[in-house]
């Protein structure tokens, strides 16, 4: 496989008979796993922090800690979608945590306070929208999960709309307008 355009995420079936394998207790099916996947949770990581100039982590130090998230967890997920659908969760998440923590430290992180016109200064940055979008996509799940997996998917996991289709077994078609509805609840809740 070429490492600079690794195969969509969920184009390999070898990914589901190692993921099986390694819910089985299989030895080294786990270490299998991680090496085929590799490449493509580091595209999932690239495609999570491209246009986000604040981003503190690279692609490489996001996948990796992906990946740590995921190698602690209970592996039961039940396909290649489904494990790379939960991969570009905790890259988001990964993203949101540590944007919420460089917000926290601004406001004080236990810091000498500043002075008021000193603080006007300071502008707001990508962590700031990084956590609106977060909370933004967190109440478009409360109404409808699917059409916030779909722009979850496509903005954060780098799924192309058939692959999105076919994770969550429905149409292209289907894919598109649940996008078009995304984009627009989250434009407007982003709005407000």
């Amino acid at each position: 496989m070429d490492p600079s355009n690794p195969p969509p995420a969920g184009a390999d079936p070898e990914i589901t008979r190692l993921l099986r394998r390694w819910q089985a207790g299989e030895a080294g099916a786990r270490e299998q796993l991680v090496d085929a996947v590799y490449e493509q949770v580091r595209a999932i990581a690239r495609q999570s922090i491209r246009g986000n100039p604040h981003a503190t982590l690279g692609p490489t130090d996001l996948a990796h800690e992906a990946l740590i998230r995921l190698l602690g967890s209970d592996p039961g997920w039940r396909d290649r979608h489904h494990l790379f659908n939960v991969l570009a969760q905790a890259t988001r998440q990964i993203l949101v945590d540590g944007a919420r923590r460089r917000l926290r430290d601004k406001r004080g992180g236990g810091q000498a306070p500043l002075s008021l016109s000193h603080a006007e200064e300071v502008a707001l940055d990508g962590d700031a929208s990084m956590v609106r979008v977060d909370d933004a996509l967190e109440a478009l799940a409360t109404r409808d999960a699917r059409r916030a997996q779909v722009v979850e998917m496509t903005y954060f996991g780098g799924f192309s709309r058939e692959e999105i289709a076919q994770a969550l077994d429905v149409s292209v078609p289907t894919v598109d307008r649940d996008l078009r509805f995304g984009r627009a609840w989250l434009k407007r809740a982003l709005e407000a």
